[in-house]
């Protein structure tokens, strides 16, 4: 059987430009690959890709950027632990996963956890774009060196990952609003509070609240949709002022629609004051929310499936750099509807 060590004689070239040719990659003339690749197919030459990258002793570094999470009720430690579990399964071929976490409200530290990224020169990145602005000033620096990338739970349409891996915004909020109207009279308000600052740049909750008013605009425009911004989340009573200024206001609010993980801090307030009559529609099955959602406070969470997110994304960045193997350009995750009466049957 030819080995790469024997294309590599045949052709007067080196065992790195062979695998590079093999492998697709820049830095070899149109000349040199021609002629190599001629050699490989006169002599039928088939390649274990991970037997070769592990007999040149290759490795290959993928950076993570994804927002950091400080207990296991955050959304986010999910799919870092799908993350991991994936990396365990990859070490061995040589593979390693590096984080570079930041703040999910404050631009300045995902900009900078970018910007070491980039200085560092990884194999591949994994990308949790959370900043549209900063997301697009800065990605030319990994197209300009052909490092492959892939974006994790927020789509961005106008740039050019190599895959995306997460639900789809829109239509995950325009279900959220099918499920509200299901529950509310005609008639009612619902508010949307939004926790965090300047949604606009954050693509995902954007969409969602997109979807959801699409949903109405179309299906029951009687339904009047008001939103209220909640800047300080880590203050409940914060929270509760916020919405307890909005239900004396508007007594006509009967649904509550939360475009994000922290539906738990806005079921908390409605427990508190016993708003038995106000619908809650949320997202992302943590604990905090679970609770919720086993006492009713919280009638139904769309599920993002993130562990899955995780995991699926480091398989696919793994795949590429160890086989040549280029993944499809989506990969949508379920909308999956969790309610009292389902959540204990994954």
């Amino acid at each position: 059987m030819i080995t790469i060590k024997d294309i590599a004689k045949k052709a007067n070239v080196s065992i790195g430009t062979v695998d590079r040719v093999i492998h697709d990659r820049p830095g070899v003339s149109k000349k040199t690959k021609s002629h190599v690749e001629k050699i490989i197919k006169e002599h039928n030459f088939q390649i274990n890709r991970i037997a070769s990258t592990l007999a040149l002793n290759k490795s290959y570094k993928i950076a993570i950027l994804i927002p950091e999470s400080n207990n296991e009720n955050e959304f986010w430690s999910q799919p870092k632990r799908g993350i991991e579990k994936a990396t365990e399964e990859i070490k061995n071929f040589k593979t390693s996963t590096t984080f570079f976490l930041f703040n999910q409200f404050d631009p300045i530290s995902y900009t900078n956890a970018f910007k070491k990224i980039i200085k560092d020169k990884f194999d591949a990145v994994l990308i949790a774009p959370v900043f549209y602005k900063e997301t697009k000033s800065l990605i030319h620096n990994l197209d300009n060196n052909n490092t492959p990338y892939i974006f994790i739970n927020i789509e961005i349409k106008d740039l050019n990952p190599m895959s995306f891996i997460g639900q789809d915004s829109f239509k995950s909020g325009y279900l959220a609003g099918k499920l509200m109207n299901l529950m509310i009279p005609d008639l009612s308000h619902v508010l949307i509070p939004i926790l965090r600052l300047n949604k606009d740049n954050y693509l995902a909750i954007n969409n969602r609240i997109q979807g959801f008013k699409f949903y109405f605009k179309k299906k029951n425009n009687s339904i009047k949709i008001e939103e209220v911004l909640i800047s300080n989340i880590k203050n409940q009573e914060a929270i509760n002022i916020a919405l307890d200024k909005q239900f004396t206001i508007n007594n006509k609010i009967k649904g509550l629609f939360v475009p994000s993980s922290y539906t738990n801090l806005i079921a908390n307030y409605i427990e508190t004051y016993n708003l038995q009559d106000i619908k809650i529609v949320g997202y992302d099955t943590n604990d905090k929310n679970n609770h919720f959602l086993k006492n009713e406070t919280i009638d139904f969470l769309i599920s993002q499936e993130p562990y899955f997110q995780g995991y699926k994304s480091i398989k696919l960045l793994s795949d590429y750099l160890l086989l040549n193997k280029k993944p499809d350009s989506i990969y949508h995750s379920p909308l999956r509807i969790v309610s009292k009466e389902n959540i204990n049957f994954p």
